[in-house]
């Protein structure tokens, strides 16, 4: 059942594993497949009572910043493209946790561990957990994320950029004094804080319509160039930072009527096409749109139509016509992206 021979199945040793399904190995032990379950469960006991006695690995019981803005992204995306309520759930619920145990005094944290946030945090942390933010926005529609992505940009704009030669550092001017503040400019495992935040940068600029924050994804992405010409395949993050800013991003409005509305028939459109270069917003008519066009200016001036959900597919800020009818939508958002693949759209 677990494949173990005398001579073991892995340079000499036993490597619990199993290879066959219940139904072969049973075949072969001419029992049946609830009298084999049974006897491993018996074993289980006695396996594990066994392992017991060994000293226990280690584990790492701390919580990383940049890790978890990693994972709140996964699953955020994973929420509105697969339509997973427990994904954005999790999600929340991490980014919530970030905000209340990691975050204090507008800095975060890098890690936590025993009930306390410790050490402050890197240039991944702030990144990736923007980016976070940025993405729970887009599945919640929650304007307290956006507003603190852009809280968290603002940090690295003031303690991290190095204004001088381009890109950003790792640690902020607040740490502690180097001889040397690195500005890591390759993506390993994971990506690299300069490759990063050229899309956070070009969103925030597409939500915002800030020039600055373009501005600031074409320093780092001159920062990054000579990697990029040497080497594109160790920066695949910046390559996508450079894709949208290269492409017509896609500024995508839903706004519902002051006594709420059906989305998804739009959002069902959204999800089953490759559009990663856009933004994405829904609000409601009324004192919730109106707070937010302090934000986001886009959706100044934008009505439900009829009284039902009503969808604005813009570029630079210029939009088609408004509409209630999904299937009109489909062929504008296709119709963009036709124009943003062609010569003369770039």
């Amino acid at each position: 059942y677990y494949d173990v021979t005398p001579q073991g199945n892995f340079e000499g040793k036993n490597i619990l594993h199993r290879p066959l399904p219940d139904e072969a190995v049973a075949g072969r032990l001419g029992i049946d497949v609830a009298t084999l379950r049974a006897t491993i469960e018996r074993a289980k006991t006695k396996l594990y009572a066994h392992r017991a006695k060994r000293v226990p690995p280690l584990t790492d019981t701390k919580v990383l910043a940049a890790w978890n803005g990693l994972t709140i992204s996964a699953f955020a995306r994973g929420a509105f493209v697969l339509d997973v309520p427990r994904y954005r759930e999790r999600a929340i619920r991490a980014g919530r946790f970030l905000l209340d145990r990691m975050y204090a005094g507008g800095r975060l944290m890098r890690s936590f561990k025993d009930g306390a946030a410790k050490q402050a945090g890197f240039l991944n942390d702030y990144v990736f957990v923007a980016e976070a933010f940025l993405d729970l926005y887009e599945v919640t529609f929650e304007p307290a994320w956006l507003t603190k992505a852009i809280a968290l940009q603002d940090v690295l704009e003031a303690h991290f950029r190095d204004a001088k030669g381009g890109g950003w550092f790792l640690t902020s001017d607040e740490h502690e004094s180097l001889l040397f503040r690195e500005k890591p400019a390759y993506d390993g495992a994971i990506p690299s804080g300069n490759a990063a935040i050229v899309l956070n940068l070009l969103r925030l600029y597409e939500f915002t319509t800030e020039d600055r924050y373009r501005q600031r994804a074409e320093e780092t992405l001159g920062f990054l160039s000579g990697m990029l010409e040497q080497s594109p395949t160790s920066l695949p993050r910046a390559l996508c930072g450079l894709d949208f800013l290269l492409d017509r991003a896609k500024e995508i409005v839903l706004v519902e009527p002051a006594g709420g509305g059906d989305l998804e028939p739009f959002l069902a459109q959204l999800r089953s096409r490759f559009l990663p270069n856009r933004i994405l917003v829904a609000v409601r008519e009324g004192k919730p749109l109106e707070a937010l066009a302090a934000t986001v200016p886009l959706v100044a001036g934008k009505i439900a139509q009829e009284g039902q959900v009503t969808a604005y597919v813009c570029e630079a800020g210029r939009c088609e016509l408004p509409t209630t009818d999904p299937a009109i939508f489909v062929r504008q958002l296709e119709a963009q992206k036709k124009k943003s693949s062609s010569p003369s759209g770039q």
